[in-house]
């Protein structure tokens, strides 16, 4: 048998994909929160890579980064290569796990709305696993289905105000502007809730934190009914002041596969799929 050549020593495979990340997300910052570690790990993994190389990939700018000309040349390469390793992996995880279905989603909504629903999965002899991102930008060659809010007016999730159970009596005219709960974007949107109202209390951006505020009596919360559903079933916290508002974004679940009849997939996307 003839003898094979030795495979070429590559640099750490963490280094190339922190340079990836950050060529295609177009900063250190959300290749850090993408990867899961802090930006002075990625600067780290790439003053490596370029010392490694002897070349520069990044131009260091006083506002952020940007890809030098070689930079730019190689990155689609890596990010193709990437995409077809976590194809790999996944079809590993397939044959090792037939019941295995990754579900790309938001940290919050991992923690609130889809959590709760794994038990039943599991149930049903499938094994449901969150894989939190930060978008949908994300989302692709790492899981079988995407759960995100999109933008729509039509079947919308309501937008609902929370209190703690000590708080079910509250009413607009209880409202103290400091105690309304704000949580930041659409799903939180006092505005679109209540225009009357001028909260003027914390500013949360974790909805899980939010709904640990409002169940402790720190105030009233407005929040994206499907996002609250699981406080509201354990009686953590109440919806107060009326039946709520359109929120203009709903909850929508896709498959990110072609999804075979029978397949575990098509089993979970029927479980799983949100009420309209």
């Amino acid at each position: 048998m003839a003898a094979q050549p030795p495979r070429t020593k590559m640099p750490p495979l963490t280094a190339l994909r922190a340079f990836e990340a950050a060529g295609r997300l177009g900063g250190f910052a959300p290749a850090a929160l993408e990867l899961g570690v802090t930006p002075g790990a990625v600067t780290a993994h790439l003053k490596t890579l370029e010392t490694s190389l002897g070349v520069a990939l990044f131009e260091r700018h006083p506002r952020g980064v940007s890809l030098t000309e070689v930079g730019a040349r190689v990155l689609p390469d890596f990010t193709e290569a990437f995409a077809a390793l976590g194809s790999a992996v996944h079809r590993l995880e397939v044959e090792a796990t037939p019941g295995l279905v990754r579900i790309a989603t938001t940290p919050d909504l991992a923690q609130l709305w889809l959590s709760p629903r794994l038990p039943a999965l599991r149930r049903r002899g499938l094994q449901g696993v969150p894989v939190p991102v930060s978008g949908v930008e994300a989302a692709g060659g790492v899981a079988d289905l995407a759960l995100f809010f999109e933008a729509s007016e039509e079947a919308s999730a309501p937008l609902i105000a929370v209190a703690a159970p000590s708080m079910s009596d509250a009413g607009l005219g209880d409202l103290v502007p400091a105690e309304c709960l704000i949580l930041a974007g659409d799903l939180g949107d006092w505005g679109r809730f209540a225009p009357q109202v001028a909260p003027r209390g914390p500013v949360l951006r974790q909805a899980a934190l939010a709904l640990e505020e409002a169940a402790h009596g720190a105030g009233v919360l407005v929040i994206a009914r499907p996002l609250a559903e699981a406080a509201l079933k354990a009686g953590r916290v109440v919806q107060v002041l009326g039946a709520g508002v359109p929120s203009g974004q709903r909850l929508r679940l896709w498959p990110l596969r072609s999804v075979a009849e029978g397949s575990a997939l098509a089993q979970a996307l029927a479980a799983l799929s949100p009420e309209p």
